[in-house]
C-alpha cells in the first residue's frame, strides 16, 4: 500500500523529504500557511496552502498518554515515531479534540531484540490466546476476559480498575497453553509439532509453572481446573469464550474452524507454557476534529483555514471500537482522500 502511494505520488511529481519533523503550524490572520520543520541543517518554515496532518498518534509521547488515554498503555507497538506531533501543532492553533481517551488497543507479548526502527519487538498474540489448550490469567493466576475477544476489545479488561487497591489487577497479564496446542496447532509462527521459543516459560507441572512465572501456585490450579470442566463440556459460563461470530468464525481466525467449540478446549498436557502479556496498542485513536472532508476544527465548531487531517492524528470516526480487519487503514484512506479533495476546492474558492 505504502509503495502504490509513493509510486503515484512520484509520478506526479510530488517531491518527498525524509527525516523531517514537523514541529509548528505557522499562520496569518486565523488561516494555516505552513508549517515550520526541523531537518539536518536546522529549521526551516515550509509555505503552503494547505497542511494535511498525518503524523500518526502519540502513543510514544508518555506525557499525552498519562494525560489523555483512558489507561495504562505498558508499552507501544506503532511506530516509535509517534510522539503526538501533529497532535501538539493542532492543539497550537486552537483545533478542537475528540476521542482522546481511545486506542487500538491491544494485548502484546514482549520478544526479545530490538526492530529496525529501534522499537521493541512485540506480538499481537491474536491466534494464540484464542487457541484451545490456552488460557490467559492476570497476576493473581485468576482468568479475567473472554481470551477470544477482538484485541481493540480487549483493552477494557486490562483497564479495570481495583477500586479498592486502586491498581489495575489485569496488569501484567499470562498467556498460559499446554503441549496439546504446540503439537496440534503450532505457536508463534511455528507449525504444529514445531519448536516452542526459547524466550517462552515451560515447566513440567502448573505449580512449577506458576513458581516460575511468579504466580499464586493454589489459585492457578483452580482457574485452570474451573476452565477444563467446562471446556470438555463446550462452554465457558465465565466469560462466554467460543460464542459470539467473531470466536467462531469459519475462516478460522480464532481458534480451530474444525472443532465444535471453537475456541475451547483444556489445559492438560505436560509440559506447560507461560509468557507474560502487557496493555499495549497499535496506536491512538484521538486528536483533532474534522468534518467529513477531513477539515479540521476549532473549538467553536468552525474549519480551520488551510488546515485538514487524515489517519491515527485525527480523532478517529470509530470511536472505542474496532470495526474489522484493517480498520486503521480505511479510515486514513479513506479521509486522506477527502482531505486531499478537500484542500484543492477550498483553495479554489479562495483564489476565486
Amino acid at each position: 500500500m505504502v509503495g502504490g502511494l509513493l509510486k503515484a505520488c512520484l509520478a506526479r511529481g510530488v517531491t518527498v523529504a525524509t527525516g523531517v519533523r514537523g514541529l509548528r503550524l505557522t499562520t496569518r490572520d486565523g488561516e494555516v500557511t505552513g508549517v515550520r520543520v526541523n531537518i539536518a541543517d536546522g529549521e526551516r518554515v515550509v509555505p503552503a496552502g494547505a497542511i494535511v496532518l498525518a503524523t500518526g498518534g502519540f502513543d510514544y509521547a508518555p506525557d499525552l498518554v498519562r494525560d489523555f488515554l483512558r489507561g495504562p498503555l505498558s508499552r507501544g507497538v506503532g511506530a516509535p515515531s509517534n510522539t503526538g506531533d501533529g497532535l501538539r501543532m493542532a492543539m497550537r492553533v486552537g483545533a478542537q479534540l475528540g476521542n482522546m481517551r481511545e486506542a487500538w488497543w491491544s494485548p502484546v507479548l514482549t520478544t526479545p531484540g530490538i526492530r529496525s526502527d529501534g522499537g521493541r519487538r512485540g506480538l499481537l498474540i491474536s491466534r494464540e490466546r484464542a487457541l484451545p489448550g490456552s488460557i490467559m490469567v492476570n497476576r493473581y493466576g485468576r482468568r479475567f476476559a473472554n481470551e477470544a475477544a477482538n484485541y481493540n476489545a480487549f483493552g477494557g479488561a486490562f483497564h479495570h480498575l481495583d477500586e479498592s487497591k486502586l491498581d489495575y489487577p489485569n496488569i501484567p497479564a499470562y498467556l498460559i497453553f499446554d503441549h496439546s496446542t504446540v503439537e496440534r496447532y503450532g505457536v508463534f509462527g511455528n507449525p504444529p509439532g514445531g519448536e516452542v521459543p526459547d524466550w517462552v516459560i515451560r515447566a513440567a507441572t502448573l505449580d512449577e509453572l506458576a513458581d516460575r512465572l511468579d504466580l499464586p501456585a493454589d489459585a492457578l490450579r483452580a482457574t485452570v481446573d474451573r476452565f477444563n470442566t467446562h471446556a470438555r463440556a463446550g462452554m465457558d459460563p465465565d466469560f462466554t469464550r467460543g460464542v459470539s461470530a467473531y470466536d467462531r468464525f469459519p475462516g478460522g481466525r480464532m481458534g480451530d474452524p474444525d472443532s465444535p467449540h471453537a475456541t475451547l478446549g483444556p489445559v492438560t498436557t505436560a509440559p506447560f507454557y507461560g509468557a507474560r502479556v502487557e496493555s499495549s496498542a497499535l496506536g491512538t485513536k484521538g486528536g483533532p476534529r474534522t468534518d467529513r472532508d477531513g477539515r479540521v476544527l476549532d473549538v467553536d465548531g468552525d474549519p480551520i483555514r488551510g488546515l485538514y487531517a487524515a489517519g491515527n492524528v485525527m480523532a478517529s470516526p470509530s470511536g472505542m471500537v474496532y470495526g474489522g480487519a484493517g480498520g486503521t487503514l480505511v479510515i486514513a484512506g479513506v479521509w486522506g482522500m477527502y482531505a486531499g479533495r478537500a484542500a484543492v476546492q477550498d483553495q479554489g474558492r479562495r483564489a476565486g
